[in-house]
């Protein structure tokens, strides 16, 4: 049997991941983990063969962990779970046996599943070449898209096209995703999101980051400062000062 810890801050994708995995008999899921630390800590008393492990993570990342595993005698195959590519050439770093983007397809994980049970039976070292992993990769990126974002809002996820947000901003340590079905909560960081979100969103303050697709007005307001009226909200987004300039050469303002 191949023994598997998943670590995921989210209930509902370990539990969509658990069930995905519970499709094969000779894998056998021994433990979970909701954050880094605590995958550190299931990995020292278990010992598993590999584990599931989402990148983003409170407390440890995913990559964070995955540093502090390499430093073991023995440590687990990493596979790394996340909703965005960008992470791929730090996973190829750490030498993952994988890497699964969210949401994660059947097919895709037979894949996986199948490579993990060539390492193990051949006993051969976890670190992967570059030219294995890059294949890999690319095989996801034909099969994938990333032109949307997935939130978990009450047990639920809510797969979000880029397209479809109008604005985000950062309130009280919350951050939220205004889109033109709805508002979400975002439990990572606005920063976090922009590194996310393709070229057409501005940071237009330290706590907003907007689609310019959906601006509709540009008011002067004062000390060189803007406000933004957006495409069907009442409220509007400020323009600071300090971002202002970068914002004129975008939207060719004269």
């Amino acid at each position: 049997m191949i023994k598997v810890i998943i670590a995921d801050d989210e209930k509902p994708a370990r539990q969509e991941l658990k069930y995905l995995l519970g499709k094969y008999p000779d894998i056998d899921i021994i433990d979970e983990a909701s954050d880094g630390e605590m995958a550190i800590r299931k990995i020292l008393q278990h010992t598993p063969d590999v584990i599931f492990l989402d990148i983003e993570m409170p407390s440890l990342t995913g990559i964070e962990a995955a540093k502090k595993l390499l430093k073991l005698d023995s440590p687990p195959h990493v596979i790394f779970v996340t909703a965005f590519d960008a992470h791929a050439i730090r996973a190829f770093e750490l030498h993952a046996v994988d890497y699964l983007l969210k949401p994660l397809e059947q097919k895709r994980l037979d894949a996986t599943v199948s490579r993990l049970r060539q390492i193990l039976n051949s006993k051969s070292n976890s670190q992967i070449s570059l030219s294995c992993l890059m294949e890999m990769i690319e095989y996801q990126r034909k099969d994938q898209k990333t032109d949307y974002i997935t939130i978990c809002n009450d047990d639920r996820f809510y797969p979000i096209k880029f397209d479809s947000i109008k604005y985000a901003y950062a309130d009280e340590k919350k951050t939220y995703i205004i889109t033109t079905e709805g508002t979400y909560q975002y439990k990572k960081t606005l920063s976090r999101l922009e590194e996310l979100l393709p070229e057409f969103f501005f940071r237009t303050h330290k706590s907003y980051l907007v689609n310019i697709k959906y601006i509709r007005k540009i008011d002067a307001w004062f000390n060189g400062a803007y406000k933004l009226t957006i495409s069907d909200d009442e409220k509007t987004v400020p323009l600071s000062r300090s971002c202002a300039s970068d914002f004129k050469k975008i939207m060719n303002m004269e």
